[in-house]
């Protein structure tokens, strides 16, 4: 009997989108548009992950997903990196960096189960 093999879903790329609208208006949300370089990092981040989410639920591409990470690294890093405590008060840069670092940790685990997915669904390797 041949072993049974996950249906392939774009489920995690829905998620993705969501994530992205999410990170577009989080800002007034969450109230901290007083620092535009915090926001267009998120809106930056958010208009990558949507457009090539989209793409890979029409097609999907194993570097999309790595897009993805990276893009999941950065917004997880940018806090620091951007020094986001030098353009934003105590409350604020607490809630952009909290959104940012946990929507950053999402991206990356949804892009590598989705990785997971697609590997256990067609049976391919992801070295190839």
């Amino acid at each position: 009997m041949p072993a049974l093999r996950p249906k392939f879903t774009h489920g995690p790329d829905a998620c993705k989108v969501a994530l992205a609208v999410w990170l577009v208006v989080a800002p007034w949300v969450m109230k901290y548009t007083d620092a535009p370089l915090v926001v267009w990092n998120g809106d930056a981040v958010a208009a990558i992950v949507a457009a090539f989410s989209i793409a890979a639920m029409l097609k999907f591409t194993k570097w999309e997903e790595a897009l993805s990470i990276v893009a999941g690294f950065w917004l997880f890093a940018s806090p620091w990196l951007l020094d986001y405590s030098s353009v934003l008060g105590p409350p604020a840069v607490m809630r952009a960096s909290a959104n940012h670092l946990a929507v950053g940790l999402a991206l990356v685990v949804l892009s590598l189960s989705e990785l997971n997915l697609w590997e256990l669904a067609t049976g391919k390797s992801l070295k190839n």
